[in-house]
Protein backbone atom coordinates (compact mmCIF):
# COMPACT_ATOMS: atom_id res chain seq x y z
CA UNK A 1 0.00 0.00 0.00
CA UNK A 2 3.31 2.40 0.90
CA UNK A 3 4.94 1.85 -2.46
CA UNK A 4 2.41 2.70 -5.00
CA UNK A 5 2.60 1.62 -8.76
CA UNK A 6 6.65 1.95 -9.17
CA UNK A 7 6.59 -1.65 -9.34
CA UNK A 8 4.65 -1.16 -12.46
CA UNK A 9 6.84 -4.16 -15.56
CA UNK A 10 8.69 -2.31 -17.42
CA UNK A 11 11.68 -1.96 -18.90
CA UNK A 12 11.92 -5.51 -20.95
CA UNK A 13 14.57 -8.01 -19.73
CA UNK A 14 17.25 -5.28 -19.58
CA UNK A 15 14.73 -4.00 -16.07
CA UNK A 16 14.91 -4.75 -12.79
CA UNK A 17 11.46 -2.93 -12.57
CA UNK A 18 8.99 -4.59 -11.91
CA UNK A 19 10.23 -7.11 -9.46
CA UNK A 20 9.09 -6.67 -6.33
CA UNK A 21 12.64 -7.47 -3.92
CA UNK A 22 15.81 -6.44 -4.62
CA UNK A 23 19.04 -7.85 -2.93
CA UNK A 24 22.14 -6.22 -2.18
CA UNK A 25 23.88 -9.09 -0.72
CA UNK A 26 24.34 -11.05 -3.93
CA UNK A 27 27.63 -11.62 -5.67
CA UNK A 28 27.69 -9.31 -8.31
CA UNK A 29 28.92 -11.28 -10.81
CA UNK A 30 29.52 -15.19 -10.88
CA UNK A 31 33.64 -14.87 -10.53
CA UNK A 32 32.61 -12.76 -7.13
CA UNK A 33 33.79 -14.75 -3.95
CA UNK A 34 32.23 -11.76 -1.80
CA UNK A 35 29.35 -9.35 -1.45
CA UNK A 36 28.90 -6.55 -3.57
CA UNK A 37 30.79 -3.15 -2.73
CA UNK A 38 28.48 -0.25 -1.54
CA UNK A 39 26.56 -2.47 0.13
CA UNK A 40 24.08 0.15 1.16
CA UNK A 41 24.22 3.38 -1.07
CA UNK A 42 22.76 1.50 -4.06
CA UNK A 43 19.65 0.41 -2.35
CA UNK A 44 19.68 4.40 -1.12
CA UNK A 45 19.94 5.67 -4.55
CA UNK A 46 17.08 3.54 -6.25
CA UNK A 47 15.30 4.64 -3.23
CA UNK A 48 15.12 8.30 -4.45
CA UNK A 49 12.78 6.73 -6.84
CA UNK A 50 15.05 9.24 -10.03
CA UNK A 51 14.49 7.71 -13.47
CA UNK A 52 14.28 8.96 -16.81
CA UNK A 53 10.79 7.34 -17.57
CA UNK A 54 7.14 9.12 -16.67
CA UNK A 55 6.34 6.40 -14.76
CA UNK A 56 9.35 6.78 -12.12
CA UNK A 57 8.49 7.55 -7.96
CA UNK A 58 9.67 10.87 -8.01
CA UNK A 59 8.66 11.69 -11.34
CA UNK A 60 4.80 10.23 -10.25
CA UNK A 61 4.77 12.18 -7.04
CA UNK A 62 5.46 15.40 -8.37
CA UNK A 63 2.88 14.91 -10.94
CA UNK A 64 0.48 14.71 -8.26
CA UNK A 65 1.53 17.45 -6.67
CA UNK A 66 1.60 19.75 -9.87
CA UNK A 67 -2.03 18.61 -10.89
CA UNK A 68 -3.01 19.61 -7.24
CA UNK A 69 -1.72 23.07 -7.79
CA UNK A 70 -3.39 23.31 -11.57
CA UNK A 71 -6.37 21.98 -9.84
CA UNK A 72 -6.48 24.36 -6.93
CA UNK A 73 -5.77 27.11 -9.50
CA UNK A 74 -8.36 26.82 -11.65
CA UNK A 75 -11.42 25.83 -8.76
CA UNK A 76 -10.33 29.20 -7.38
CA UNK A 77 -10.66 30.98 -10.43
CA UNK A 78 -7.12 32.08 -10.84
CA UNK A 79 -5.53 31.83 -14.73
CA UNK A 80 -3.06 29.60 -15.05
CA UNK A 81 0.44 31.25 -16.33
CA UNK A 82 0.74 30.52 -19.81
CA UNK A 83 3.60 30.27 -22.01
CA UNK A 84 3.95 30.42 -26.32
CA UNK A 85 3.81 26.79 -26.71
CA UNK A 86 0.46 25.94 -29.21
CA UNK A 87 1.25 22.19 -28.96
CA UNK A 88 -0.98 19.71 -30.41
CA UNK A 89 -2.57 16.78 -28.74
CA UNK A 90 -4.21 13.55 -30.78
CA UNK A 91 -6.55 11.70 -29.37
CA UNK A 92 -7.79 8.51 -30.84
CA UNK A 93 -11.07 8.12 -28.61
CA UNK A 94 -13.32 11.31 -28.95
CA UNK A 95 -14.96 10.17 -25.82
CA UNK A 96 -11.70 9.59 -23.73
CA UNK A 97 -10.14 13.17 -23.86
CA UNK A 98 -9.90 13.32 -20.19
CA UNK A 99 -7.68 9.96 -19.70
CA UNK A 100 -6.09 11.36 -23.27
CA UNK A 101 -5.49 14.60 -21.97
CA UNK A 102 -4.05 13.08 -18.70
CA UNK A 103 -1.45 10.98 -20.47
CA UNK A 104 -0.35 14.01 -22.50
CA UNK A 105 -0.50 16.25 -19.19
CA UNK A 106 1.91 13.90 -17.71
CA UNK A 107 4.57 14.25 -20.53
CA UNK A 108 4.51 17.76 -20.43
CA UNK A 109 5.18 17.80 -16.78
CA UNK A 110 7.78 15.14 -16.65
CA UNK A 111 9.72 16.75 -19.79
CA UNK A 112 9.22 20.65 -19.01
CA UNK A 113 9.64 20.44 -15.36
CA UNK A 114 10.23 17.28 -13.13
CA UNK A 115 13.50 16.19 -15.21
CA UNK A 116 14.78 20.16 -14.52
CA UNK A 117 15.55 21.77 -10.91
CA UNK A 118 12.58 23.83 -11.44
CA UNK A 119 10.32 20.91 -10.45
CA UNK A 120 11.87 21.00 -7.06
CA UNK A 121 10.28 23.88 -6.08
CA UNK A 122 6.85 22.38 -6.08
CA UNK A 123 7.63 20.12 -3.39
CA UNK A 124 6.16 20.66 -0.11
CA UNK A 125 5.28 24.15 -0.84
CA UNK A 126 1.53 25.68 -0.94
CA UNK A 127 -0.55 24.64 -3.62
CA UNK A 128 -0.69 28.74 -5.01
CA UNK A 129 3.51 29.79 -4.06
CA UNK A 130 4.95 28.96 -7.22
CA UNK A 131 1.85 28.47 -9.73
CA UNK A 132 3.71 31.53 -11.65
CA UNK A 133 6.46 29.08 -12.23
CA UNK A 134 4.13 26.63 -13.76
CA UNK A 135 3.37 27.70 -17.24
CA UNK A 136 0.86 25.83 -19.48
CA UNK A 137 0.70 26.50 -23.59
CA UNK A 138 -1.19 29.17 -23.97
CA UNK A 139 -3.21 26.91 -26.72
CA UNK A 140 -3.87 23.74 -27.76
CA UNK A 141 -4.48 21.86 -31.30
CA UNK A 142 -6.97 18.98 -30.44
CA UNK A 143 -6.69 15.80 -33.33
CA UNK A 144 -9.48 12.91 -33.39
CA UNK A 145 -9.30 11.54 -36.93
CA UNK A 146 -10.25 14.17 -39.49
CA UNK A 147 -11.45 16.74 -36.44
CA UNK A 148 -9.25 19.74 -35.79
CA UNK A 149 -10.08 22.06 -32.83
CA UNK A 150 -7.96 24.73 -31.28
CA UNK A 151 -8.51 25.50 -27.82
CA UNK A 152 -8.07 28.79 -26.39
CA UNK A 153 -9.65 30.28 -22.98
CA UNK A 154 -12.37 28.72 -21.04
CA UNK A 155 -12.22 25.28 -23.59
CA UNK A 156 -8.78 25.17 -22.69
CA UNK A 157 -9.38 25.32 -18.90
CA UNK A 158 -11.95 23.01 -19.08
CA UNK A 159 -8.85 20.20 -21.00
CA UNK A 160 -6.45 20.70 -18.32
CA UNK A 161 -8.89 20.33 -15.69
CA UNK A 162 -10.55 17.47 -16.91
CA UNK A 163 -6.83 16.12 -17.66
CA UNK A 164 -5.35 17.06 -14.14
CA UNK A 165 -8.41 15.64 -12.69
CA UNK A 166 -7.80 12.12 -14.52
CA UNK A 167 -4.02 12.46 -13.62
CA UNK A 168 -4.64 12.83 -10.04
CA UNK A 169 -7.57 9.90 -9.91
CA UNK A 170 -5.07 7.46 -11.39
CA UNK A 171 -2.21 8.71 -9.02
CA UNK A 172 -4.19 8.09 -6.17
CA UNK A 173 -5.52 4.91 -7.29
CA UNK A 174 -1.80 3.52 -7.19
CA UNK A 175 0.02 4.58 -9.72
CA UNK A 176 2.10 7.18 -7.00
CA UNK A 177 3.60 6.05 -4.39
CA UNK A 178 1.49 7.16 -0.78
CA UNK A 179 4.61 8.67 1.23
CA UNK A 180 5.34 10.34 -1.77
CA UNK A 181 1.58 11.92 -1.97
CA UNK A 182 1.66 12.64 1.32
CA UNK A 183 4.71 14.41 1.77
CA UNK A 184 3.44 16.69 -1.34
CA UNK A 185 5.63 15.81 -4.26
CA UNK A 186 8.58 14.80 -1.96
CA UNK A 187 9.68 11.31 -2.42
CA UNK A 188 10.51 9.43 1.53
CA UNK A 189 13.25 6.92 0.77
CA UNK A 190 13.17 4.16 2.59
CA UNK A 191 16.02 0.79 2.66
CA UNK A 192 14.96 -2.46 4.51
CA UNK A 193 17.39 -4.02 5.69
CA UNK A 194 16.08 -8.32 6.13
CA UNK A 195 17.30 -11.19 7.34
CA UNK A 196 18.56 -14.38 4.53
CA UNK A 197 15.97 -14.91 2.08
CA UNK A 198 15.85 -18.17 0.34
CA UNK A 199 14.81 -19.22 -3.21
CA UNK A 200 14.88 -16.10 -4.76
CA UNK A 201 15.56 -15.84 -8.51
CA UNK A 202 18.62 -14.38 -10.24
CA UNK A 203 18.23 -12.25 -12.96
CA UNK A 204 20.94 -10.84 -15.24
CA UNK A 205 21.19 -7.20 -16.40
CA UNK A 206 24.35 -7.10 -19.80
CA UNK A 207 26.31 -3.71 -19.32
CA UNK A 208 29.10 -2.24 -21.55
CA UNK A 209 31.71 -3.36 -18.68
CA UNK A 210 30.14 -6.89 -18.50
CA UNK A 211 27.16 -8.83 -16.79
CA UNK A 212 25.55 -8.51 -13.57
CA UNK A 213 23.46 -10.71 -11.40
CA UNK A 214 20.35 -9.10 -9.06
CA UNK A 215 18.30 -11.25 -7.10
CA UNK A 216 14.27 -10.72 -6.72
CA UNK A 217 11.53 -12.17 -5.99
CA UNK A 218 8.07 -11.40 -8.47
CA UNK A 219 5.66 -11.51 -5.51
CA UNK A 220 4.79 -9.85 -2.41
CA UNK A 221 7.22 -10.61 0.71
CA UNK A 222 5.67 -10.03 4.18
CA UNK A 223 7.85 -7.54 5.98
CA UNK A 224 7.65 -10.89 9.10
CA UNK A 225 8.80 -13.22 6.46
CA UNK A 226 7.43 -16.57 6.17
CA UNK A 227 8.64 -20.37 7.37
CA UNK A 228 9.80 -21.29 3.69
CA UNK A 229 12.00 -17.95 2.55
CA UNK A 230 12.56 -16.54 6.26
CA UNK A 231 13.39 -13.02 5.02
CA UNK A 232 11.92 -11.36 8.03
CA UNK A 233 12.33 -7.21 8.11
CA UNK A 234 15.08 -6.21 10.78
CA UNK A 235 16.40 -3.04 10.07
CA UNK A 236 14.76 -0.05 8.16
CA UNK A 237 16.97 3.05 7.15
CA UNK A 238 15.27 6.49 6.76
CA UNK A 239 17.29 9.55 6.01
CA UNK A 240 16.11 12.08 8.45
CA UNK A 241 13.56 12.05 11.46
CA UNK A 242 11.25 14.20 9.05
CA UNK A 243 11.02 10.67 6.62
CA UNK A 244 10.48 8.89 10.00
CA UNK A 245 7.68 10.69 11.08
CA UNK A 246 6.24 10.89 7.59
CA UNK A 247 6.29 6.90 7.29
CA UNK A 248 5.01 6.48 10.72
CA UNK A 249 1.69 9.11 9.84
CA UNK A 250 1.24 6.90 6.19
CA UNK A 251 1.28 3.73 8.97
CA UNK A 252 -1.32 4.85 11.19
CA UNK A 253 -3.04 6.46 8.01
CA UNK A 254 -3.46 2.63 5.92
CA UNK A 255 -3.24 0.71 9.39
CA UNK A 256 0.25 -0.62 9.05
CA UNK A 257 2.13 -1.60 11.78
CA UNK A 258 5.91 -2.38 11.41
CA UNK A 259 7.37 -4.65 13.47
CA UNK A 260 7.76 -3.94 17.15
CA UNK A 261 11.56 -4.85 17.28
CA UNK A 262 12.12 -3.21 14.37
CA UNK A 263 15.72 -1.41 14.34
CA UNK A 264 15.24 2.12 12.64
CA UNK A 265 18.74 3.44 11.36
CA UNK A 266 18.33 7.16 11.03
CA UNK A 267 20.78 8.14 8.27
CA UNK A 268 24.14 10.52 8.97
CA UNK A 269 24.20 13.68 7.92
CA UNK A 270 27.23 15.45 6.91
CA UNK A 271 29.83 12.64 8.03
CA UNK A 272 27.89 12.21 11.09
CA UNK A 273 27.46 8.83 12.14
CA UNK A 274 23.95 6.92 12.02
CA UNK A 275 21.71 7.02 14.73
CA UNK A 276 20.05 3.64 15.51
CA UNK A 277 16.81 3.56 17.50
CA UNK A 278 15.30 0.85 19.59
CA UNK A 279 11.83 -0.52 19.75
CA UNK A 280 11.33 1.63 23.08
CA UNK A 281 12.52 5.07 21.14
CA UNK A 282 10.87 4.43 18.21
CA UNK A 283 7.46 3.75 20.12
CA UNK A 284 8.19 7.01 21.86
CA UNK A 285 8.34 8.88 18.86
CA UNK A 286 4.94 7.23 17.70
CA UNK A 287 3.08 8.24 20.86
CA UNK A 288 4.33 11.71 20.49
CA UNK A 289 3.17 11.68 16.69
CA UNK A 290 -0.32 10.91 17.60
CA UNK A 291 -0.70 12.88 20.27
CA UNK A 292 0.24 15.50 17.84
CA UNK A 293 -2.21 14.33 15.26
CA UNK A 294 -5.08 13.79 18.17
CA UNK A 295 -4.55 17.64 18.41
CA UNK A 296 -4.84 18.62 14.37
CA UNK A 297 -7.66 15.90 13.28
CA UNK A 298 -9.61 15.80 16.82
CA UNK A 299 -12.19 12.56 16.86
CA UNK A 300 -11.90 12.21 13.38
CA UNK A 301 -10.39 8.77 12.32
CA UNK A 302 -7.53 9.36 9.60
CA UNK A 303 -8.28 7.31 7.10
CA UNK A 304 -11.77 9.54 7.00
CA UNK A 305 -9.82 12.79 5.53
CA UNK A 306 -9.11 14.06 2.57
CA UNK A 307 -5.32 13.77 1.40
CA UNK A 308 -4.84 18.02 1.40
CA UNK A 309 -5.88 17.73 5.16
CA UNK A 310 -3.46 15.07 5.71
CA UNK A 311 -0.62 16.84 3.95
CA UNK A 312 -1.33 19.77 5.77
CA UNK A 313 -0.88 17.34 8.89
CA UNK A 314 2.34 16.32 7.83
CA UNK A 315 3.86 19.93 6.66
CA UNK A 316 3.41 20.54 10.36
CA UNK A 317 4.98 17.29 12.30
CA UNK A 318 7.60 17.84 9.86
CA UNK A 319 8.15 21.27 10.82
CA UNK A 320 8.94 20.80 14.51
CA UNK A 321 12.04 20.01 16.11
CA UNK A 322 11.23 15.96 16.16
CA UNK A 323 14.62 15.10 18.01
CA UNK A 324 12.39 16.54 21.26
CA UNK A 325 10.39 13.62 20.47
CA UNK A 326 13.03 10.91 21.14
CA UNK A 327 13.37 9.85 24.42
CA UNK A 328 17.60 10.59 25.93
Amino acid sequence: MLKGGVNDAKGGNQSLEGQVFFSDRTRESSTDTTTRRNLRSKPRDYAQGNGINTSNAHSRALQHRMAQIILHALNSGKTLPSNAMAPSVSVADPEQVPAEGAAWLQRFLHASYINKLSGRNFIGTPLDEHLDELKMPGSITLRSGEQVSELRGEDLNRFYHQAASELLRSMEDGKAPYLGMLNQGGIVPLVFGFEKINNLATHEIKYRMGPKQYSYQNKEHPLSGSQENGGKLKELEVRNLDDLATLCLGCAIKGIDLPTDLVVRVKGQRGEKALYLDASQTAMFKQKLAAHVVEQAGDQPLETLELQQLQRINSDIRAKNLSEWLPV
